[in-house]
């Protein structure tokens, strides 16, 4: 090898190692800058993205679970007759010789009004017939005089609230244009309904050895006759002043079912019967938690009558076969929270709330949730979003969401739903690098 083509090869080694030392050099102070600025922009985009996508949170479907059960923890009731309808599941969920024959007393009257709302214009003048003014003995009456002039509306509004006998018949009498027709009408229909062992010889409940029905064929006809709007209206009707007539004074009545019940929480419709103390019967609905069902009680006495719905409601969840919705009404689900020291913060529910799916599948049952866009300081208690639950698509419950605890204002990144927990460990962790970089820096300098 020459002199010159040894220089040349030396030459060229030591610009090969001068490229690789300038390759390796490092800044450690914008390495530690980068470093930084990414993880700022990770901070942020696994803050805010999460929100982005969506504010509200559905209830996962392992919340749900079987719940009821039919026979299951029966109560004991005064009634030697009684039936629970589910009118959700449309079955019964309680039965007490339900299929035993009983006098209804008064709660024949139900079938009375519905009639005559169905056929009657409730603004059409009912004049009262000698037959319908015989007097009853010991029976609850407006008195009416042969020729009186009434308006339907104001008859049904009297045999619903106070259980007027001569008001359902003169009811009857203006369908069908006789009682006997009307009684007629009224046994033709309830078999329509399928209900096979109830007979009724007269239009007010009357005692008479061939006037009779069953808690299941009563249920039915519960059910039936309370699908008029109106009636169920009238039926929860507080007080009513019945307009003067042709020959009465103004009449104010009181509900007497409402009386009967205590006004019994989550009623919405019925009526009572009784002939004395010892022998009562009433048919009610009631809606409680999403759950809706018929009672029906036949041989009751009046403290019994007041006594045993409630029994049956509180346990009416515990016979009806469906499913509940949360485990528990405490920290449910969450929720964002902007500008908070936290980014979420737990909702609970006021009471467990229940769907009856008439499939009977937990697949049928959806709960959806409907969120407030939260902004801090948040207290608990506070109302912040809704639910709702759905069995076979049709919405058969809903319900409020609450803050389950306070959540206070947080630093300026929590405007972008960064806490300052996680500002305070993000920001202590961006320091320490910078000052790692300012350190690594001056050590390579020397």
């Amino acid at each position: 090898m020459t002199a010159g083509s040894e220089r040349d090869y030396t030459l060229a080694e030591e610009g090969k190692r001068y490229r690789k030392k300038k390759k390796v050099r490092i800044n450690y102070i914008k390495a530690a800058r980068a470093m930084v600025l990414l993880i700022l922009v990770l901070t942020i985009v696994l803050s805010y993205l999460p929100v982005a996508l969506g504010r509200g949170m559905s209830y996962d479907r392992s919340l749900l679970r079987p719940y009821g059960e039919v026979g299951s923890k029966s109560p004991k009731i005064k009634a030697k007759a009684a039936i629970m309808y589910s009118t959700d599941l449309d079955i019964p969920v309680y039965e007490k010789n339900a299929d035993q024959k009983m006098e209804p007393y008064s709660i024949t009257k139900i079938l009375t009004a519905y009639l005559a709302l169905e056929n009657l214009d409730p603004d059409m003048i009912v004049t009262a017939s000698k037959n319908a003014c015989r007097e009853l003995e010991d029976g609850m009456e407006l008195e009416l005089e042969p020729g009186e002039e009434s308006r339907a509306l104001d008859l049904i509004y009297a045999t619903i609230m106070m259980s007027a006998n001569d008001g359902a018949i003169a009811l009857g009498e203006a369908v069908s244009g006789s009682e006997k027709e009307f009684i007629k009408l009224m046994n033709e229909t309830i078999k329509k309904w399928g209900c096979e062992n109830t007979n009724f010889v007269n239009t007010n409940g009357w005692q008479h050895k061939n006037h009779y029905t069953t808690a299941r064929d009563m249920a039915i006809i519960t059910k039936h006759c309370f699908e008029n709007e109106k009636l169920r209206e009238i039926a929860l009707t507080k007080k009513y002043t019945m307009p003067a007539t042709n020959k009465s004074g103004k009449l104010k009545m009181e509900n007497a079912l409402l009386k009967a019940t205590n006004n019994l929480e989550g009623l919405t419709f019925g009526k009572t019967g009784s002939w004395s103390e010892s022998q009562c019967t009433i048919t009610l609905g009631f809606k409680e938690s999403g759950l809706s069902a018929i009672i029906v009680l036949l041989g009751d006495t009046a403290k019994g009558r007041a006594e045993d719905p409630p029994k049956l409601i509180k346990v009416a969840h515990d016979l009806t076969p469906g499913f509940i919705v949360t485990d528990s009404d405490k920290n449910v689900c969450n929720t964002w929270v902007k500008h908070g020291v936290k980014s979420k913060v737990s909702l609970d529910v006021k009471g467990l709330r229940y769907a009856y799916p008439k499939s009977q599948k937990a697949s049928g049952v959806k709960v959806k949730t409907e969120m407030d866009i939260l902004e801090a300081p948040v207290r608990k208690g506070e109302k912040v979003g809704k639910l709702y639950i759905y069995a076979n698509q049709e919405q058969v419950g809903e319900g409020y969401l609450y803050a389950g605890e306070d959540v206070e204002t947080g630093w300026l990144p929590s405007y972008l739903y960064i806490t300052n927990r996680t500002t305070a460990i993000v920001g202590t962790i961006m320091v320490l690098i910078m000052l790692l970089g300012v350190i690594l820096q001056k050590i390579k300098k020397r």
